[in-house]
């Protein structure tokens, strides 16, 4: 898909949007400037807090250094459903336009593959007969691991969900004869797409910026089609939420980019 393509997209999407937003932020700190702080407010020094304690862990925490350097080789990895899933064709063509208006000295972007991440993954184990969940904090070691076997530098971890509510109008009387219930619009589904990304070290799980957005379009229905609507414009929502997540997540690049040029 070409740009013009994508731009009629967004636009046959867009011209029924009621609501979306977007922002950003970066991170580039130091941790051991961070910590260096625990002296000059008379914090216990490090190896002296309590074992086990919510000291020690934060200590731990916070003692790590960003190693971000441009061009690097960023892994694009989303999540639907608490599991690594296929880019679609045009979330690729998008990723592959934000890396060009970024130029060469940014790297390339390379899609994490699911088949990969599930070979150097392993669940750890459960008791006999309990149910398999995956937690948050697996799906992110997942992703991890699938990264480093692909030997990729970064990895922007990126997931897009929606909630959908139908509204009974006040021409659903008309659902009571044939034809009205398939031609008479008596219904309102409104439906609000959400996208997370999150950009991560591969090697430390340094947090280097995060990037969101959201897109709430509504449609007029049929009762006796509201179902196929619902799901259609759900569809189409997540994929115009995802695509406007990308120039949020390139301005998060760029000013990445620009901050650790200037140390």
């Amino acid at each position: 898909m070409n740009k013009s393509k994508i731009r009629l997209f967004f636009i046959s999407i867009l011209a029924i949007a009621t609501i979306g937003c977007n922002s950003h932020t970066v991170q580039t700190t130091s941790g051991s400037d961070y910590l260096s702080g625990y002296a000059d407010r008379g914090l216990p020094e490090a190896g002296k807090a309590q074992a086990g304690s919510i000291d020690e862990e934060v200590r731990a925490l916070a003692n790590i250094e960003p190693s971000l350097r441009f061009p690097a080789r960023i892994g694009l990895a989303k999540l639907y459903n608490g599991r690594i899933t296929n880019l679609t064709a045009e979330e690729v063509e998008g990723w592959n336009e934000a890396k060009e208006e970024l130029g060469t000295e940014f790297g390339e972007f390379v899609p994490v593959s699911s088949m990969i991440a599930e070979l150097a993954y392993k669940a750890p184990p459960r008791q006999k007969g309990e149910r398999h969940f995956s937690a948050p904090t697996e799906i992110f070691r997942k992703v991890r691991l699938g990264a480093a076997r692909q030997h990729l530098d970064y990895v922007l971890v990126y997931e897009v969900f929606s909630k959908t509510k139908s509204t009974k109008l006040a021409s659903s009387v008309a659902n009571w004869t044939i034809i009205g219930g398939y031609f008479i619009p008596s219904r309102k589904i409104e439906t609000t797409g959400h996208a997370n990304a999150l950009l991560l070290d591969v090697r430390s799980g340094y947090p280097y910026g995060t990037a969101s957005s959201s897109l709430t379009v509504d449609q007029f229905s049929a009762w006796l089609l509201d179902e196929d609507k619902e799901r259609n414009l759900e569809e189409k929502n997540q994929i115009a939420t995802a695509l406007k997540l990308i120039p949020e997540a390139k301005k998060m690049m760029e000013k990445l980019m620009k901050n650790l040029n200037q140390t």
